[in-house]
């Protein structure tokens, strides 16, 4: 599973012309996170992370409801389960 810490690149991968989920990861420590692979990326720009599979992510009960430019974004907050 790939990440990323930019919000930015966050947002142009999952933008719809009008609706978009974006999931918001609530970690308690380093490890419980991706290790940062952008120094082997071809684009390292997007700071991205990477999760091994069968991670789980268990929804925090937390949501929040953004507009950017006129798209919607639903913001779930989930807690990554290795």
């Amino acid at each position: 599973m790939s990440t990323t810490s930019d919000l930015t690149v966050a947002m142009q991968y999952s933008c719809s012309e009008r609706h978009a989920v974006l999931m918001r990861f609530i970690t308690d420590s380093f490890f419980n996170r991706g290790p940062d692979i952008s120094f082997l990326s071809a684009f390292p720009a997007e700071h991205e992370f990477l999760f091994p599979p069968l991670t789980y992510l268990q929804p925090t009960g937390r949501t929040q409801r953004v507009q950017v430019d006129g798209t919607v974004f639903d913001v779930i907050d989930v807690k990554p389960n290795l």
